[in-house]
């Protein structure tokens, strides 16, 4: 096997015929997968096993190229998070490698990125990022997908982690038709715009952040094609939530993904959730058991049923769900 910068075979076509025959040659098991497919200038270069027989000259030729090797390419990548045709390293990224080097290498994997930007750090009132732009122009907007769904996303203003995607297809799968699910600090829709794409729930979508809350609006209606259940967005404090609530019409679950205060609210899920109702709670820790002893201390007489490392949050402390069950004597 070449590696990288060594020589290779590669069917070189016009931009426009590339599509066609890319597919061609790897019906025919011609391309060599372990190589980028690379564009220079109109052309792009295809790297593959042998001169193929089954196309068309009139629009290709064969030459010898040196495309980058995957395998080596990534086998030390940056850690990034890709936000449409946006990547952005945290800054502890840049204490190890040199910045020249990561944008180069996040190139090579994605092409077509308009921006790299560094988050330098998170401004914890609406948890925003602070954002600096390390390559490229800047990018106000993106709109991400998650299972289909469409968000968009105001850089450096709103919360998002596209990491959490599983996370949200997780907790909407096990909401019921019929619920009544109050999301404290929903950012810009991750959670209730799933739970409303999978079941017939009602979800109540608070965020204090007024851009958030606006984006969450905005994302309802761009998948309300694909929604089941309903979502109301609100923007206040989670503190003033159980006044906002219909007399009587308490919550069947309460999602609160506020890692670093989520146990500042205890009196807002007791207000908020029935008796018999589950709370899912986020919680950053170094030690799960530590964490175990401080829910079980706050809510007590409430039932942990289970909990989950949901992401490595640094070096030797990460965020856990604790799905909590409310006692139902009270």
């Amino acid at each position: 096997m070449a590696g990288l910068g060594e020589k290779v075979l590669c069917v070189e076509v016009e931009k426009t015929y590339a599509e066609k025959a890319i597919k061609a040659l790897r019906r025919n098991n011609l391309i060599l997968e372990d190589y980028l497919i690379e564009r220079v200038g109109d052309k792009i270069l295809i790297p593959v096993a042998k001169t193929p027989e089954s196309l068309e000259d009139a629009f290709f030729r064969t030459v010898e190229c040196a495309p980058v090797y995957k395998k080596k390419l990534i086998a030390n990548p940056p850690s990034y998070d890709l936000l449409g045709e946006v990547a952005i390293v945290r800054s502890r990224v840049l204490e190890q490698r040199d910045p020249e080097e990561v944008v180069e290498t996040l190139l090579k994997i994605h092409p077509r990125l308009k921006a790299v930007y560094v988050k330098e750090e998170t401004v914890e009132e609406y948890r925003v990022p602070v954002l600096k732009l390390l390559w490229g122009t800047p990018v106000e907007e993106v709109i991400v997908k998650e299972y289909g769904l469409s968000f968009k996303v105001r850089l450096g203003k709103v919360y998002y982690n596209p990491r959490l995607t599983e996370e949200h297809r997780r907790v909407a799968s096990l909401v019921r038709n019929g619920e009544v699910v109050v999301d404290l600090f929903s950012g810009i829709g991750g959670f209730p715009i799933h739970i409303a794409s999978l079941k017939t729930a009602l979800v109540l979508a608070n965020d204090l952040n007024p851009t958030a809350h606006e984006l969450l609006i905005e994302n309802v209606k761009s998948n309300m094609k694909k929604l089941k259940g309903v979502v109301i967005a609100l923007n206040d404090d989670a503190r003033n939530i159980p006044e906002r609530l219909p007399r009587g019409g308490l919550a069947d679950r309460v999602i609160a993904n506020l890692p670093k205060a989520s146990l500042g609210f205890v009196e807002v899920y007791d207000q908020v959730l029935a008796p018999g109702g589950v709370l899912h709670l986020y919680v950053l820790t170094r030690d799960v058991y530590t964490a175990i002893d401080d829910v079980s201390n706050a809510l007590q007489g409430w039932r942990i049923i289970g909990h989950r490392l949901v992401l490595e949050y640094s070096p030797g402390s990460g965020i856990y769900r604790f799905d909590i069950v409310k006692p139902k004597h009270v």
